[in-house]
């Protein structure tokens, strides 16, 4: 009982903090407001899948918990924000996010660290075809250690990371206790094979539907049934308990979650 209640209360804790943009707010007004701080800036997603990995993983949930800009992606977490009687606000996932970031900072230097070859190279034009320069390339499958080491002698304004959840989100973390001039981070997942058309995005249609999750498990079938069916589950059982208990909180029956 204590394990779940400690549970809900990680979840609550990155639900709260999830920014809500609406339509009358863009990504570019979200990075104005930060354009003036003189500090590493760290943006990450949260769709489902991140979420029941945060729950499972506390240096995960820590990790989200210290970036910067915290955004909602998918479906499943606006139907839990729904449910919660919150407003989700709009759809900022990350394959369509970061190339709006990067087109923002044309003329920058840009790290892409994540995939491999022959797709990161492929990213790599594809970011360039955005106004980026591209100053560092890796693939995703080094140290942290490795990353910051070239990233200390590799000036760059902007670094994508294209690992995966959780590592992307260990580096971050790492490499903000290494480096010291100030740099935008975005976790950005499977970014870099989408940029390199490694995976095909859905059909727009699909993506109006919110079916995009299904188009890419017939894609990926082998990677991502477990995702879509046990953590879709799995999804499904902790918005059913976060909705009783911040119902029965609500009653006033001193039951808390923290």
């Amino acid at each position: 009982m204590i394990l779940l209640k400690n549970t809900i209360a990680r979840s609550l804790d990155l639900i709260l903090n999830i920014q809500i943009v609406n339509k009358s707010e863009s990504i570019d007004n979200l990075l104005t407001r930060l354009a003036g701080r003189q500090e590493i800036i760290i943006i990450s997603w949260v769709n489902a899948h991140t979420l029941i990995v945060a729950l499972k993983n506390s240096d995960l949930a820590a990790s989200l918990l210290r970036s910067t800009i915290l955004l909602r992606d998918g479906v499943g977490i606006s139907v839990l924000f729904r449910l919660l009687g919150k407003d989700a606000g709009i759809n900022l996932n990350g394959t369509d996010g970061i190339p709006k970031i990067l087109r923002l900072y044309a003329g920058k230097r840009v790290a892409l660290l994540g995939s491999r070859e022959p797709f990161l190279s492929k990213a790599a034009e594809a970011v360039e075809k955005l106004g980026c320069r591209v100053a560092l390339r890796m693939d995703g499958f080094q140290e942290p250690e490795v990353y910051a080491r070239q990233l200390l002698t590799n000036e760059v304004d902007v670094i994508v990371l294209g690992m995966g959840v959780p590592k992307q989100h260990e580096v971050a973390l790492f490499l903000t206790n290494k480096l010291v001039r100030p740099i935008l981070i975005l976790n950005g997942g499977a970014i870099l094979d989408f940029m390199a058309d490694r995976f095909p995005r859905a059909p727009k249609l699909w993506r109006r539907l919110r079916l995009e999750w299904l188009f890419r498990l017939r894609q990926e079938p082998r990677r991502l049934w477990q995702r879509y069916t046990v953590e879709g589950a799995l999804f499904l059982f902790y918005t059913a308990v976060i909705i009783y208990t911040q119902k029965y909180k609500r009653g006033n029956t001193g039951l808390t979650v923290r």
